[in-house]
């Protein structure tokens, strides 16, 4: 999938994608996947929130070890395929 296809499936801009990329969480992420920038934010930086851990299902615990497990890009990923998949709304 291209870049362009990307943000298109995202539902956001590349000016949003790329600085997501860049490790810093965009506004229209948060709106995305209806919780907070700042949990979002806190989530790529190494920790956790229990705003996001309730929008995909799990505890602040658990979001936790998931973070922990997936490395430094691995939430970016996480939220793209998120956005990706998430319906429209």
């Amino acid at each position: 999938m291209s870049f362009i296809g990307i943000t298109s499936r995202m539902r956001i801009t590349s000016t949003a994608v790329e600085e997501l990329i860049s490790g810093n969480v965009p506004i229209g992420i948060g709106g995305r996947l209806k919780v907070t920038t700042s949990s979002l934010q806190k989530f790529v930086d190494g920790g956790t929130s229990i705003g996001f851990a309730s929008v995909i299902g799990c505890t602040s615990s658990n979001l936790q070890e998931l973070r922990n497990a997936i490395g430094h890009e691995g939430p970016i990923g996480l939220l793209i395929g998120l956005c990706i998949q998430r319906k429209k709304g």
